[in-house]
């Protein structure tokens, strides 16, 4: 990443006296900031080679020593960027955080200003559900604060009893209540590290999440046969089969990642992509199921053409536009399909993933091997994330047991 420091006669802002003011110009990369140097100057008076001050100018009384302070200034600055850089947040950061670090500015942080933020740089990602999950608490909150916005160091363990006691009043559930707050939990750790907010206001260290086990998404194998064998009646419930058999045929991809999935992707008999949740490789071999398919989307497609219909804009924020009405349109018409199918376990985009897991279990898959396949950074998520036994596997089990 290019970095530079410049001290420049900002010509395009001009005072009733027809002096411009100087400022420091920083570039990172391809994104500048300026910082006025609280001096302003004509034309005539500035050496740009130099970036200097000619001695020529009578407005202050010491010229050498102004020139001095600037460069000094100049050479401070860019040392404070060099240390963020350093310290591996220089690329997470916006301009108007770097300002306000390198500058020592002490405004705090807001808590849906920072949020705005992140998801932006989650959607230029392309971290898609991330964003989402992100805008939720993000909308959240500000309902709860009814649209203001507060310092990030104001969220404490009393302000977030009072959230709870009001989410909760709302008839949401606890699990709802955890992922919105375990989301704030990751948004006010992006805050720290990027050192927005000191760590002593952390609020979480005597918080705790609340959590409730409820029943895990996963359907069985023989109603995996069943959607596979249903006959779509609409256009809509046709693309709604073909992504979750394709979502579980690809080892329980996202929906993200298969609308993502470009046919440059495919190679060598293999599906090739990295997730956009975590940016792990999988390598995926295609099977005969999977290569149907793919067939049937790829058809008159380039390397550089999706695979999947989904993706019609070029922008980010437009891409982002469509996954998120495609999953819409997609998780009603697999609901259609479960009814339609005598599924009683609701269908949604992440059953197939959850099965995916599930069904490996009972046929007695390492759990090493289905943790790399959902791409988890640890067996422990994944032991968390696969589904409890169903109930008629423990009666079975108990009867056995206690000699019934």
């Amino acid at each position: 990443m290019t970095i530079s420091a410049k001290i420049e006669l900002d010509t395009r802002s001009t005072k009733k006296d027809g002096t411009h003011p100087l400022k420091l110009l920083i570039v990172i990369g391809r994104k500048s900031l300026r910082i006025a140097q609280g001096y302003s100057i004509t034309a005539k008076e500035w050496n740009e080679k130099s970036q200097s001050v000619k001695t020529s100018c009578k407005r202050y009384p010491n010229i050498t020593r102004l020139n001095n302070l600037l460069h000094k200034e100049r050479t401070a600055m860019l040392g404070r960027i060099l240390e963020l850089q350093d310290e591996g947040v220089l690329e997470q950061m916006s301009m108007a955080e770097i300002k306000k670090r390198i500058t020592g500015s002490q405004d705090d942080t807001f808590v849906l200003q920072f949020a705005d933020t992140v998801i932006a740089e989650l959607q230029q990602a392309k971290k898609v559900g991330n964003a989402r999950v992100y805008t939720i608490i993000r909308n959240s909150i500000s309902t709860y604060l009814g649209g203001k916005d507060v310092p990030l160091k104001q969220i404490s363990y009393t302000w977030l009893k009072r959230y709870e006691a009001w989410y909760l009043g709302r008839g949401n559930t606890i699990n709802g209540l955890s992922v919105n707050l375990r989301t704030l939990r990751a948004l006010y750790n992006r805050a720290i590290k990027r050192k927005l907010v000191p760590q002593q206001f952390y609020p979480f260290k005597e918080y705790s999440i609340k959590h409730e086990t409820t029943k895990k998404r996963a359907i069985s194998a023989s109603a995996i046969e069943q959607i596979k064998v249903f006959v779509p009646t609409t256009l809509r419930q046709e693309r709604a089969k073909d992504y979750f058999l394709m979502s579980f045929y690809l080892m329980g991809a996202s929906f993200v990642d298969i609308a993502l999935l470009k046919v440059s992707d495919i190679r060598k008999g293999r599906v090739e992509y990295k997730r956009k949740k975590t940016g792990k490789l999988h390598s995926i071999k295609i099977t005969s199921p999977l290569q149907t398919l793919l067939d049937k989307y790829m058809a008159e497609k380039t390397a550089d053409d999706f695979v999947l219909n989904v993706i019609k804009e070029n922008e980010i924020e437009g891409q982002y536009m469509n996954v998120r009405n495609a999953m819409r349109r997609y998780n009603k018409s697999l609901k259609e399909i479960g009814q339609l199918c005598g599924i009683e376990q609701p269908l949604t985009s992440y059953v197939a993933r959850h099965s995916f897991a599930t069904i490996a279990k009972y046929k007695d898959v390492p759990i090493a091997v289905i943790s790399q396949a959902l791409g988890h950074s640890d067996m422990k998520t994944t032991e968390t994330y696969l589904a409890a036994f169903e109930d008629d596997t423990m009666d079975a089990y108990n009867e056995m047991i206690i000699g019934e």
